[in-house]
């Protein structure tokens, strides 16, 4: 191939290709843009060619250190590779993997658009998703069917039997009340793990939550055993529900409590080594999160059994008596706060659950450089879901649930607010509409739009960024943490 079929080659590779691609002088001055460049960030290509490339990076998310090492690689390597934020001439914020190379007079690159990826990675999750759901649905059936026939058959002999002996009657009742108990069970465990069932987060003292739940185990589980609480360092603090938590910590227990009864057994010898013991510690790690451990001295697990001890509706129980949701949903619920549930076990002689938890000192030191957004949205769930996360990491937070009240907000609170995250489709007053009232008042508060709508277009001129739903938390606040 000669220099000159490949450099047609290359020039139809530039003008043709699907990713965006550019050329710059060693100034970073655009010299060359190709047309999918010109259609992803919808620049007019004339508007694009002399301009410094700062001009797309000035309000990303990256800071002008981030850009700085990036340069330097660039000069020391000749080449640099990675993800970048940038802002379309709509204010839309796009994901992009850039591969930059020095070339003798300045630098070219190739962009590939990360949403697709973004969008993959959900219907992947999705998928994923779907398949544990039908494995949920068809455990919740089988578990229901027996629990029904249970109930169907005391009531049956209840009917039957009106006329006999009272304390029959009494005892039949508290049957069917503990089939009651175990739906409930089952439910709000199912809940839990799908992450349907709403709580309450707030900062609390685990060593008392703890011993709150030592005084229930005490009353509900075997009295042979010795149940004990060891508080390493008091005084540690989280940031969560504390009757959830409470409900796992207690059903570790009696997950521990049904190792020891198995041991119990002859399979295991008829000699029991010492005291049957449940201990619940409480302790900081080295990576400064808060760790409850609940270790036992029972029947243990094989290696196999460890393996699946976390997958729902999996029970080492007899048929009957476990659902196996216990620690699928204390795994998703400990997710969900960013911390880690961890088993441990060796067959015979000991299982350790640790659950490790963020400290809320970390989050409530920062509270204090955080500022006032105004949140936006007619969606009942999704406003509160959002303003959730943002009191979580620190941010004060005022609420609206249309345009028209949102405006009268800014217009009471325009010289405290910090940011504003307003939808774009709202009753009364749309979320454009309401930006170019605030851009009267204050042409250069940080204003983030945001919608589900794939093809939704603003203005460039109300100088507002986009984000489309769903909105990622880690996307929002670190737009915000950007914006102080």
């Amino acid at each position: 191939m000669t220099d000159v079929t490949l450099n047609q080659a290359l020039k139809s590779l530039f003008n043709q290709g699907r990713d965006p691609m550019f050329i710059t002088d060693s100034h970073g001055k655009f010299s060359h843009v190709n047309p999918a460049f010109v259609s992803l960030f919808e620049y007019p290509r004339e508007e694009v060619i002399g301009q410094n490339v700062r001009f797309l990076l000035q309000k990303s998310f990256q800071d002008v250190l981030f850009y700085k090492k990036i340069l330097r690689h660039l000069l020391k390597y000749g080449n640099w590779s990675g993800e970048l934020h940038v802002i379309s001439r709509t204010g839309e914020i796009i994901p992009v993997w850039t591969r930059m190379i020095r070339v003798d007079q300045g630098f070219s690159g190739i962009q590939v658009d990360m949403r697709e990826r973004d969008k993959m990675a959900r219907k992947v999750g999705g998928l994923a998703r779907l398949q544990t759901v039908a494995t949920l649905a068809g455990g919740v059936a089988h578990e229901f069917n027996n629990i029904l026939g249970g109930i169907q058959g005391h009531l049956y002999l209840l009917k039957r039997s009106l006329a006999a002996d009272a304390e029959k009657e009494r005892e039949r009742l508290h049957r069917v009340d503990g089939l009651v108990k175990r739906a409930s069970t089952l439910v709000q465990n199912l809940l839990a793990y799908s992450r349907q069932e709403g709580t309450t987060p707030k900062e609390i003292k685990v060593g008392k939550l703890l011993e709150e739940v030592i005084e229930m185990a005490e009353q509900a589980l075997d009295e042979n055993i010795s149940i004990s609480l060891q508080v390493n360092e008091p005084g540690l603090i989280v940031f969560v529900d504390p009757v959830v938590l409470k409900q796992h910590v207690f059903e570790l227990m009696s997950n521990a409590e049904s190792a020891i009864l198995r041991k119990r057994t002859p399979q295991y010898g008829d000699e029991l080594s010492g005291i049957e013991y449940i201990d619940v510690s409480v302790s900081k790690t080295e990576s400064q999160q808060c760790d409850i451990t609940v270790r036992d001295n029972g029947a243990g697990m094989q290696d196999d059994i460890l393996q699946q001890c976390c997958d729902p509706f999996f029970s080492t129980q007899p048929v009957g008596q476990g659902n196996g949701l216990g620690l699928p949903s204390a795994m998703t619920y400990v997710q969900q706060l960013k911390g880690s549930l961890v088993v441990e076990s060796v067959l015979g002689e000991y299982t350790a659950v640790h659950l490790s938890l963020p400290l809320a000192k970390a989050m409530s030191e920062n509270q204090a450089k955080k500022g006032l957004v105004l949140l936006v949205d007619d969606d009942d769930d999704l406003r509160f879901s959002i303003e959730e996360v943002l009191n979580y990491y620190g941010y004060r937070v005022l609420t609206a649930t249309d345009g028209l009240k949102g405006l009268e907000l800014w217009r009471e609170h325009a010289h405290h607010l910090d940011a504003i995250v307003m939808d774009i489709i709202m009753p009364n007053m749309d979320g454009i509409a309401v930006a170019r009232e605030i851009r009267k008042d204050n042409p250069n508060i940080p204003v983030c739009l945001t919608t589900g709508f794939s093809d939704q277009k603003i203005p460039a001129s109300l100088g507002v960024n986009l984000i489309r739903k769903p909105i990622a938390p880690d996307l929002l606040l670190e737009y915000l943490s950007l914006s102080e």
